[in-house]
């Protein structure tokens, strides 16, 4: 079997860091102690999200719980409002046009 995997020897904030070889198909493996130590297993759905030059992986059901909490939702909607809030007379100039 081969092994994919390089281990990096940086530590910084408790964070482990690891190079992996992506194949020919895009496809790339979580290494054995990371896959345990974040109970991840087969059949598990994660979530790529993609910020600036780098790629965040995130287990769906972490993503769903964020996306549930209220907290989340009031930052989101403060946000909207305040687009629509400060992009209102070009809104209403399209809607009721000045004479």
């Amino acid at each position: 079997m081969i092994n994919h995997t390089k281990p990096i020897k940086v530590v910084l904030m408790r964070q482990r860091v690891r190079s992996v070889t992506m194949g020919e198909r895009g496809q790339i493996v979580i290494p054995e102690a990371m896959r345990k130590d974040l109970k991840l297993g087969k059949g598990d759905t994660l979530v790529l999200v993609e910020r600036g030059n780098a790629i965040l992986v995130r287990k769906e059901a972490d993503v769903v719980k964020v996306l549930s909490e209220d907290e989340f939702w009031d930052t989101v909607a403060t946000d909207s409002l305040q687009r629509a809030w400060d992009a209102e007379d070009h809104v209403w100039d399209k809607i009721a046009p000045r004479r």
